[in-house]
Parts: C-alpha cells; sequence; structure tokens
C-alpha cells in the first residue's frame, strides 16, 4: 500500500472522534500545538480570579500555564479520553466532559481560556455566544486558535482536503463582537515546522487527530503530495506553516 493510499483510506472526517482515538498519543505528535499554548500563555496575569474555566482543554498543553494562577479552574472537553489525559497530567485541577458550545453555567465565570479549539468547531459564533452566556460580567476571554494560511503549503495543491473553512483574523474578529465581546488586543503569529517529506507532515498532523476528508480522490492526493515535497523542500525538510491568533476579549 502507497503511502496515499494509507491516509487516504485511514483518515476519517470525524470530529471529535478521531482526537477521542488519538488521545494516549496526542501530545508526542503535536508540537505546534504545544509551542502555541506556550505563546497565548505569554498574556496570563499572575493572579486569575476564580472561577475559570478552560473549554477544549484537550490534554492539557494551556492547563499546564493556568495551575497555580487561580483557585477554581474547571477545564473541560468533548473528548473522554482527552479529559482523562488531560486529569493524569493536571491533577489539581477540575475535568470535566463537557462541549465547547454547552458549557457548564454553574460558575459566572470571570476568565474563559481556549486555545487551538475554535477552528475545529461547526459552528464558532455559537460557541462564543454561549461563552458570553456562562461569563461574569466584565469577564475576560483569552483565546487563541488557527488562522487561514495554515498548511497552505498542502492545501494550496489540494484546497479540498481542509477539514473545515478556513477563516482569516478580520473574520475571526468579526464573530467575536458580533457574539458580545469587545476585543482588548490581538495578534498573530507564523510557527514552521520541517519534516523529512509530505508523508511525515501527514502522519503527525494524522496522529494529532486531525483529518483528511474522504471526498478526495487517492489521484489527487498523491499528486498534492508529490507537488508539496517539489515545491517546499529545503535543506531542513518540507515546510509547513502555521498561522495562529491569539485574543483578549472583555465581556460586554
Amino acid at each position: 500500500m502507497t503511502a496515499a493510499s494509507f491516509f487516504h483510506r485511514q483518515m476519517p472526517t470525524t470530529f471529535p472522534h478521531e482526537f477521542d482515538r488519538r488521545a494516549a498519543q496526542y501530545e508526542q505528535h503535536a508540537p505546534v500545538q504545544r509551542e502555541a499554548a506556550a505563546w497565548l500563555a505569554e498574556w496570563l496575569p499572575e493572579k486569575i480570579e476564580s472561577p475559570a474555566l478552560e473549554v477544549g482543554a484537550g490534554t492539557g498543553f494551556f492547563t499546564r500555564h493556568l495551575t497555580g494562577r487561580t483557585e477554581r479552574l474547571v477545564a473541560s472537553d468533548i473528548s473522554p479520553r482527552m479529559a482523562q489525559a488531560g486529569r493524569q497530567a493536571v491533577p489539581d485541577v477540575g475535568w470535566i466532559v463537557a462541549d465547547a458550545t454547552n458549557p457548564p453555567e454553574d460558575g459566572g465565570y470571570h476568565w474563559i481560556f481556549n486555545c487551538s479549539l475554535v477552528q475545529w468547531l461547526p459552528d464558532p459564533a455559537a460557541a462564543f455566544r454561549a461563552w458570553h452566556h456562562a461569563a461574569a460580567p466584565g469577564a475576560r476571554l483569552v483565546s487563541g486558535w488557527f488562522l487561514r494560511g495554515t498548511m497552505d503549503e498542502f492545501f494550496s495543491a489540494c484546497p479540498e482536503a481542509a477539514p473545515f473553512v478556513w477563516r482569516d483574523a478580520d473574520e475571526w474578529k468579526d464573530l467575536l463582537a458580533q457574539s458580545g465581546w469587545t476585543i482588548r488586543r490581538d495578534e498573530a503569529k507564523s510557527f514552521v515546522r520541517h519534516h523529512t517529506d509530505s508523508v511525515a507532515m501527514l502522519r503527525e498532523v494524522h496522529n494529532a487527530g486531525a483529518v483528511i476528508p474522504r471526498r478526495i480522490g487517492i489521484g489527487k492526493l498523491r499528486q498534492a503530495l508529490r507537488k508539496y515535497d517539489r515545491d517546499h523542500r529545503s535543506e531542513a525538510g518540507v515546510r509547513s506553516t502555521f498561522n495562529f491568533l491569539r485574543v483578549e476579549a472583555v465581556r460586554s
């Protein structure tokens, strides 16, 4: 079986079920998400007023930066296995299984956090509104997600491979504003990864839980991988760019 055939056969389109399946190996295959979490954490205050809520916490990349800053933190993820892995990694936090668009409402949360989540949501505006509803007046939202242009080296050759609709920074900020959040500051940054070839890149993405839609023909996928390797190779390997936006907003 060729590498392209493997990915074509193995990559389903379901979310979040694939992340649940990959929970045990997620952290070793998600270096960009780890870097993005550390960059987003630069905006955290030394002390965070309780209660605080993290949605889409996954295995706890960002959660690790929150511990010790607040007395009461609830970390949630829709994937039971992700939440279990997070509970094992960061046991001092109250972990629950919950949908990002239906957060627990028993808090009146003063801070809401998430990292590398919202680009995956089928209706991110609904999530922004739900967080607004769960937040106390004047609450802060610190959030970060991937932007249009992420993995453009691959998607420019095979746009139908995108697992969701990509948005640019202005589109995202408009969604936040329409959902009742006032943006205090925002900043974008590009993270770059190099792999030995396009197959190694796709394998890392796959093992972290991301997926390629089955609607792509095997011939088209092979063609895209060849073009990727040809057009984006250097001495360091083939390049993958990940564009990330961090935002701090206040509940209006």
